[in-house]
């Protein structure tokens, strides 16, 4: 156009204060090459500086922060609460969407010359790409004239890269997500990464979504969406936020790409936002992944542990994910995760799993008595039929001094030691003879389901007998085939 033209007659440049009004053109109208490009020089400067950068972005010491410190409030405390007395480990916490960058100093005042794969150059303010480690680096070695190659980068998407990080970005300009392709996407997620600002990148992008939201919300990328999630949370609208999360776990996706949704949309369980925490819970309650509901284990509301605990049981066991409630289940801090661990552990630990086998064992002494009495079902489950390895640990907690344990103990080897029965019924008697009334009670019924377990199989036994001795009828040569 006229305005392209005049500019580029000035020795090949274009100026600072038009900077992406012809680059951003150029992209959103068809990206056509910029008009004699064979010997003219294109310079496509970020104009203005870094003061108020888009998304609330703001300098202090040198030190960029990406989100607004937010003081005093604390986050919303989704895991179950501890016991009475214990502490729970310290968790790291990092701020939503976003951490502080690593002091990278003062800017120099100049301009950076970057070369595009088609071999164009773009002036651009050196301050506008400060953040980048390649650009600090080639700088400290080689100064502000050197041109820094910017390999496989078409020039389109250098461009499109710098209108997206200039901060006098405006919704206005014409830039929207409909113009990036999903080749697009890939191209300038890998000039973000070349440059080490992935992370500058997805914040300008979560602006464009915000700008576009709803109408744009169903052609983003689901790698984008999950991108988005990771680290520009904070910078997304709600509403947004909360669509983005009913999306991107009903998406077709590997493990590893499954792994890192979980990653992502973990600390959204404890937002502020009581939409955002609905959304990313009932994210985790559909999303069919391990890693999902291992943290939906620790979750305080008795619901998202009751799904967990169900897929889990039904899911192809591992040694990893039994591994990973083995740890929840021995050393979590709230009652309420150990008790749905526990439960757990009897549906996905193979009968006799010494590991398991210990673990619930060992829970059996729990203070909670929700906890022991999940432990003495999944002992039932995955304890076997007179395993010598079950039976001595069980065994050692039915010589507990305290009856609470005792009482669970006897119970568990009532159901899988028939062999040891008198054992039992000489400890169980010894409880109910020499202990406190609730501990004769425990005895009491101990001992009444040992009683009926054996009429059962008595019962069964004989009518067994019975229907064998018709079904054989007379023999030849007894007394009542002779008088027949």
């Amino acid at each position: 156009d006229d305005g392209g033209s005049s500019l580029i007659a000035q020795r090949g440049r274009t100026s600072q204060d038009d900077l992406g009004v012809l680059g951003l053109r150029r992209v959103v109208e068809g990206r056509q090459r910029v008009a004699d490009a064979s010997g003219g020089r294109m310079a496509a400067a970020a104009g203005g500086t870094m003061g108020a950068a888009a998304g609330g972005r703001r300098m202090r010491g040198g030190r960029r922060l990406k989100w607004e410190d937010e003081g005093a409030s604390k986050p919303y405390e989704w895991r179950c609460a501890p016991d009475h007395g214990k502490v729970p480990a310290a968790i790291a916490a990092t701020p939503r969407g976003g951490r502080a960058e690593d002091d990278v100093g003062e800017p120099p005042d100049g301009i950076l010359k970057l070369q595009s794969a088609e071999g164009e150059v773009f002036e651009v303010r050196a301050e506008l790409l400060w953040a980048s480690s390649l650009i600090r680096s080639v700088v400290a070695d080689a100064g502000l004239d050197e041109e820094i190659p910017l390999p496989k980068a078409p020039t389109e998407i250098v461009a499109f890269f710098l209108g997206l990080c200039a901060p006098s970005r405006r919704a206005d300009d014409g830039l929207g997500l409909r113009d990036i392709s999903e080749e697009d996407f890939g191209g300038l997620m890998w000039l973000a990464k070349l440059l080490d600002m992935q992370r500058v990148l997805l914040q300008q992008l979560a602006h464009l979504v915000n700008d576009e939201f709803p109408d744009v919300y169903v052609g983003i990328p689901a790698e984008l969406q999950m991108l988005l999630l990771r680290h520009a949370s904070d910078t997304l609208q709600s509403a947004a936020l909360c669509h983005i999360l009913r999306s991107v776990v009903r998406a077709p996706m590997s493990k590893m790409y499954a792994s890192g949704i979980v990653l992502a949309i973990t600390p959204l369980i404890g937002s502020q936002d009581e939409k955002v925490r609905a959304a990313a819970l009932e994210a985790f309650m559909y999303f069919r992944v391990v890693e999902a509901k291992l943290v939906l284990l620790e979750h305080r509301d008795f619901g998202a542990r009751a799904n967990a605990n169900r897929f889990l049981r039904e899911a192809t066991r591992s040694d990893e994910t039994v591994g990973a409630v083995l740890q929840l289940a021995a050393n979590h801090h709230s009652f309420l995760v150990r008790e749905a661990a526990a439960k757990a552990l009897g549906g996905i630990a193979s009968v006799g799993h010494e590991l398991a086998v210990q673990t619930l064992a060992d829970l059996l002494a729990d203070e909670a008595r929700e906890v022991r009495e999940a432990a003495s079902g999944a002992l039932r489950g995955i304890g076997g039929t007179d395993d010598p390895v079950v039976i001595a640990a069980v065994i050692r907690q039915a010589l507990s001094e305290d009856w609470p344990v005792r009482s669970a103990a006897l119970a568990v080897l009532a159901a899988i030691a028939p062999s040891k029965r008198e054992l039992v019924e000489d400890l169980a008697t010894a409880m109910q003879n020499g202990g406190a009334t609730m501990a004769k009670m425990a005895a009491a019924r101990v001992l009444q389901s040992m009683r009926s377990v054996k009429e059962l199989r008595d019962s069964t036994q004989r009518d067994s007998e019975e229907q064998h001795d018709d079904s054989v009828g007379p023999r030849w040569g007894d007394e009542s085939g002779e008088e027949d």
